[in-house]
């Protein structure tokens, strides 16, 4: 059984206190992230003020709770097991659990809102033929765009309820006796009522864990989930059988054979010193290099078609590592949200990462404090004579196909390509933060047109828009390869760089940074 520490109406009046202290948050980013941006470049602030609400912290809590708040979260757990393929009974093991009727609300209604996301998400993917997912993943053709406002206002619900769930388990958790059973109700719900340190080899669509150093292989509050592998002994089995998940190491292949299935997912971890992904010995991307790398594509809060996001919270030092199309990346109409609220944090990935946004999607990364490092690593050719995009080239493979070996650095840190209405943000409110950024040229985008200069820090590409605020803090800046343009100043410090030029934009795109 669960032990929480704090009664019922103990849990409410923490909760009350709570919200009276995050109403005014010490963010050091002087005002709302719209209102900055607004202040700097008035029609950059308009194109963002329509998204406002999913760039700001959640301060209070509105939703009320369900009526019979264990059956509902009973009900929530099966529907969206039923939704999945995958039905099973979650009444014996929910009940035996002996959840807080606040805490037990809390969770049923973000599981109705993650139901609410993964019916959109299903009923535009199941439209989408097999041979039509290479055109799908390259400009969005074959669905409908009037998806995009739908799952952002889905995102919106998901959003304002994981940060409801926090502010009540932030006022009555504290740790449950080490070795408690947690909730596991494979593949929607995990919750670890423990500060255990827990290792997550497989995927849910909702996964809390109480404290502890956590280490997370599996989507890490990506919307890519795999169904093909359960963790042993779950009620239900993986469709492939039991055994960690592997996901989508490849794009349209990896969408074709089923390695992972778009839908919606949320990771909270409330406290510790955590690792959201882990490098191993390449698999799909042998051939190209031998350096460790994650294997997966689409995690750390990633929305392909759906919505992803990943909350930390506690002020904890964690570290994020990605591949592509990570922390905090939105594609296809998606929507993905990596959000920190502290503490000293390394982010890492290879390419379109870290506030990252393809084919109308909306990538958001928003640490809140600490001295943070941002760059990316990208693994070693085989043969370094091989050109790029031949075999043995280095880096990971593209989305071409089954892949060519693409060693070209690009797009992180509040960037956006393709399609009007893409948006990608990045926004690290204080701190002395580290940032390395890359533009590349000409590079070869074999579904975007036209294949432009691809930037970081700030950058839109094919009528995509950019986002780059930094608040309170002393920085350092190491942009490779950023172009010099006469009158604009290169990225630093109390240095403000508008639209309109080669180091902000390309191919009608347009970004903006901002160091205040």
């Amino acid at each position: 059984m669960f032990r929480w520490s704090l009664s019922t109406r103990a849990v409410s009046i923490a909760v009350m206190g709570l919200v009276m202290l995050a109403a005014a948050p010490a963010h050091a980013v002087s005002g709302t992230v719209v209102s900055v941006v607004s202040a700097a470049n008035p029609a950059v602030g308009a194109q963002l003020s329509p998204v406002s609400d999913l760039l700001e912290p959640v301060s209070a809590i509105s939703q009320p709770l369900p009526g019979a708040p264990t059956q509902a979260l009973i009900q929530a757990t099966g529907q969206l097991s039923a939704a999945l393929g995958l039905p099973q009974d979650p009444t014996v093991a929910i009940q035996q659990a002996g959840l807080p009727p606040q805490i037990a609300g809390r969770v049923a209604n973000l599981l109705q809102d993650l139901l609410a996301c993964q019916t959109i998400t299903a009923a535009h993917f199941a439209g989408v033929p097999a041979e039509g997912l290479a055109a799908l993943v390259g400009n969005g053709t074959g669905v409908n765009p009037a998806v995009q406002p739908l799952l952002r206002s889905c995102a919106e619900d998901v959003w304002a309820s994981t940060g409801e769930l926090e502010l009540t388990m932030a006022a009555a958790a504290t740790c449950s006796p080490l070795g408690t059973p947690s909730l596991d109700i494979w593949p929607v719900l995990r919750l670890e009522s423990g500060c255990d340190d827990n290792i997550y080899p497989n995927d849910y669509l909702l996964l809390i864990d109480n404290g502890g150093a956590d280490t997370y292989r599996n989507n890490v509050g990506s919307n890519m989930v795999d169904l093909n592998f359960s963790p042993a002994g779950s009620a239900v089995t993986g469709l492939r059988g039991t055994g960690p998940a592997r996901g989508c190491q490849r794009a349209i292949p990896g969408l074709t054979a089923t390695d992972c299935v778009p839908t919606a997912a949320v990771l909270l971890d409330l406290q510790g010193n955590d690792t959201y992904g882990v490098k191993e010995t390449p698999d799909h991307d042998t051939g190209c290099t031998t350096d460790l790398l994650v294997r997966r594509m689409m995690t750390g809060g990633a929305g392909f078609l759906g919505v992803g996001v990943l909350r930390d919270a506690g002020a904890s030092t964690d570290t994020y590592t990605g591949k592509t199309g990570a922390l905090g990346a939105g594609h296809v109409f998606g929507v993905g949200i990596l959000s920190d609220d502290g503490g000293d944090d390394n982010y890492t990935a290879v390419r379109n990462s870290q506030g990252f946004a393809l084919v109308g999607g909306l990538g958001l990364l928003r640490d809140e404090a600490g001295n943070d490092d941002y760059g990316f690593y990208m693994p070693a050719p085989i043969n370094p004579a091989a050109p790029n995009q031949t075999e043995g080239a280095g880096g990971v493979r593209d989305d071409e196909g089954e892949g060519l070996c693409d060693r070209i650095p690009r797009f992180t840190q509040g960037t956006a390509n393709v399609l009007p209405g893409t948006i990608g943000v990045f926004v690290d409110d204080a701190g002395d933060d580290s940032y390395h950024g890359a533009f590349a040229g000409q590079f070869s985008g074999p579904f975007q047109n036209p294949s432009t200069r691809a930037g970081s820090l700030g950058f839109g590409n094919n009528q995509g828009l950019g986002v780059f605020l930094d608040g309170a803090g002393t920085d350092s800046y190491q942009v490779d390869g950023e172009p010099v343009v006469p009158g604009v100043p290169h990225r630093g410090n109390a240095t403000t760089v508008n639209p309109g030029n080669d180091s902000t934009g390309a191919g009608v795109g347009a970004g903006i940074f901002i160091d205040q």
